[in-house]
C-alpha cells in the first residue's frame, strides 16, 4: 500500500528507516476542537465566578482577575497542553490526534506557542473562517498556525509496521501490552493489545 501524498506524512530517518503518519482530517480535528473549547469554556466559567466573588471586595481586582484569567486560560490551555503532552490537548488525546513537526519530530514549546498565537487569525472572522480557507487552499491539512509553526496534525496509531530484509527473522511473541504478529517473511505488525 503506497502512502497518499495529500493524506500521509512520510518521514525518512538518517538510519534509512521510513515511517508514515496519516494526516488528521477535518472531521476529527473539529470534534477534538469542540471538546477542547468545552473544557476552556468550563475553566472560563470558573474564572468568571472567582472574579464575581472578588467583585464584592474590589471592582478593579475583579476586572483584573477576569481579564488576565481569561487571557491565560484561552492562550495557556492550548499552548501548555500541547507543549507538555507531546502535541496533544485533551480533545486531541481523546481522538488520538497529535501535532508534530513537518518532518515528524516532536512538537517543541516554541512551535506550540506559534501555532496557538496564530490561532487568533485562524479564528477570524468567526468560527475558524480563515483557518478553514487556508486548510482547504494548501491541500496539506494545515491551518495558518500550522504553516507558521511548521507543524501538522496527524493521527496516532496503535500499530507499528516493522519490515525487515529476507535474511532476518522476526519472532512471534507477546511482550507486555504489545503483540508482534508476523505478516510475511519481510513484514510484521506490532499491535497494542491493552489500552494505552
Amino acid at each position: 500500500m503506497q502512502p497518499e501524498p495529500d493524506r500521509d506524512l512520510v518521514v525518512a530517518t538518517p538510519e534509512r528507516v521510513s515511517f508514515d503518519y496519516q494526516v488528521a482530517g477535518l472531521g476529527t480535528r473539529t470534534i477534538a476542537q469542540v471538546l477542547d473549547l468545552l473544557i476552556v469554556f468550563g475553566i472560563l466559567m470558573a474564572v468568571y465566578f472567582v472574579a464575581l466573588a472578588a467583585l464584592v471586595v474590589d471592582t478593579t481586582a475583579a476586572t483584573l482577575i477576569f481579564l488576565i484569567g481569561s487571557f491565560v486560560v484561552i492562550f495557556g490551555y492550548f499552548w501548555v497542553s500541547e507543549a507538555l503532552w507531546s502535541g496533544q490537548t485533551v480533545g486531541k488525546k481523546a481522538l488520538r490526534l497529535r501535532a508534530v513537526g513537518d518532518r515528524g519530530e516532536p512538537l517543541t514549546f516554541a512551535q506550540a506557542g506559534i501555532r496557538n498565537i496564530v490561532r487568533i487569525v485562524d479564528f477570524l472572522p468567526y468560527g475558524y473562517g480563515v483557518g478553514l480557507v487556508v486548510l482547504f487552499a494548501n491541500g496539506k491539512g494545515k491551518r495558518l498556525g500550522d504553516l507558521a509553526a511548521g507543524t501538522i496534525v496527524v493521527k496516532d496509531s496503535d500499530r507499528v509496521y516493522l519490515c525487515s530484509s529476507p535474511a532476518q527473522e522476526l519472532p512471534l511473541r507477546s511482550a507486555g501490552c504489545w503483540r508482534l504478529l508476523l505478516l510475511s517473511s519481510r513484514c510484521a505488525v506490532l499491535t497494542l493489545i491493552c489500552g494505552g
